[in-house]
C-alpha cells in the first residue's frame, strides 16, 4: 500500500481515497445495522419466551409450551451462542 501511495500519481491516489471512503462507510453502516437488528430480534424472542413461561406455569398450556421449547433446543443453542458473543461486546462498551 505504501509503495502504491509513493509511486503513483497523487491525483489518482486522492480519487481512490475519495471513492473508497463512502463505500467503506456504507459497508460498515450496513454491518452495524444488521448486528443491531439481530440483537433486537433476540431481545424480543427472550422477552416472549419469559412472558410465555410465566403465563403458562401451572396451567393446561404448560405442556404445550414445554413441547415447543423442546423442539426448539437446536435453534436455542445457536441463539445462546450468539447471545454469548453479544454480551462481552456490550460490557466492553459500558466500561
Amino acid at each position: 500500500m505504501a509503495a502504491f501511495l509513493l509511486t503513483t500519481n497523487r491525483n489518482r491516489v486522492f480519487q481512490a481515497a475519495i471513492i473508497s471512503l463512502p463505500i467503506l462507510s456504507m459497508g460498515r453502516f450496513t454491518q452495524c445495522r444488521a448486528a443491531k437488528y439481530h440483537e433486537r430480534k433476540a431481545t424480543i424472542l427472550v422477552s416472549k419466551m419469559i412472558r410465555t413461561k410465566l403465563l403458562t406455569d401451572g396451567t393446561a398450556k404448560q405442556a404445550e409450551f414445554e413441547r415447543l421449547f423442546a423442539k426448539s433446543k437446536v435453534k436455542l443453542a445457536e441463539f445462546e451462542r450468539q447471545l454469548d458473543e453479544i454480551i462481552p461486546k456490550q460490557q466492553t462498551r459500558e466500561t
